[in-house]
């Protein structure tokens, strides 16, 4: 079968290697000259991150781990007067925020019903 007037203008702009050359021959149905199909070589390994590549993914992993990391020391903190004094002040308050934000989460019902009993 003759080659479409597209593959004739990809070969001639831009010429193939064997093994590209012996599948399009394989496509078509023809096998040319009993070329042995060429072994797709490993890639390329690409070198070392360089300085600032390792520096950015260090700051995105940062950013990315910071909040989780807050979030989850600050559900282990404690919260009062007698806490560790290891703990930076800001960890602290977000404890004793949580804290007091989940007591008043499971009060809400006994507040609703104690209201609706009053409205009535």
């Amino acid at each position: 079968m003759a080659p479409s007037k597209l593959e004739r203008f990809r070969d001639a702009h831009f010429p193939t290697d064997d093994g590209e050359a012996l599948r399009r021959s394989l496509e078509r149905g023809v096998l040319s000259g009993g070329i042995a199909p060429v072994r797709s070589e490993k890639p390329p390994r690409h070198g070392r991150r360089s300085v600032l590549g390792r520096a950015y993914f260090g700051l995105k992993l940062i950013v990315t781990l910071g909040p989780l990391a807050f979030l989850l020391l600050s559900a282990v903190a404690e919260c009062g007067p007698h806490s560790s004094s290891l703990l930076p002040d800001v960890l602290k308050a977000s404890a004793c925020a949580r804290r007091d934000l989940t007591r008043h989460v499971w009060s809400i019902e006994n507040t609703l019903k104690t209201v609706s009993d009053r409205l009535r």
